[in-house]
């Protein structure tokens, strides 16, 4: 008994068990079922089927289970923005001409001040220059991959979407 406690205060000593902080990070990362992806204590799933941003969101929310509400992907920072457009080059094989696709941003209850389904903070945003323009109503929010930009949209053209867990 005595060695094994020796064993734990040198393991300790020497740095081979982690640390609280490491334990911390390391347990706050989510498990994320394939086909979702990790990044920054959210799951991720790019969707490869073209649907109208309201079918989209509808999709997203049907992945939902008790505890784990799931939309279309709202972005907080740049980092999240370019985790999200690699993920969907990388999955979609085609890195050199990635399609576009629908995210939670929109501005249905009231024009110009876009809101994302999942409720959360709108502090950061990544317009393409004279965007949001609201050309013949768009209301909803693509992320361009030509342009690495986010780009107001009909909300009724069809795109693959990136869901949010």
């Amino acid at each position: 008994m005595r060695f094994f406690l020796k064993l734990i205060l040198i393991s300790a000593w020497l740095g081979i068990i982690p640390q609280s902080s490491q334990v911390n990070a390391l347990c706050s990362t989510p498990y994320c079922p394939p086909p979702w992806l990790a990044f920054q204590g959210h799951c991720y799933q790019w969707v490869d089927k073209q649907m109208s941003w309201m079918d989209a969101e509808r999709h997203c929310q049907m992945l939902s289970h008790p505890g784990k509400m799931v939309h279309l992907a709202s972005i907080h920072s740049e980092e999240e923005d370019e985790f999200i457009s690699d993920y969907v080059k990388e999955a979609s094989g085609n890195p050199s001409n990635p399609p576009g696709y629908w995210m939670g941003y929109n501005d249905h209850q009231q024009e110009n001040t876009f809101t994302w389904t999942d409720g959360s903070d709108s502090a950061y945003d990544n317009w393409q220059p004279r965007e949001p323009n609201d050309s013949n109503g768009e209301d909803c929010v693509e992320r361009h991959q030509f342009f690495n930009k986010w780009n107001d949209l009909d909300c009724s053209n069809k795109l693959t979407f990136v869901c949010k867990m």
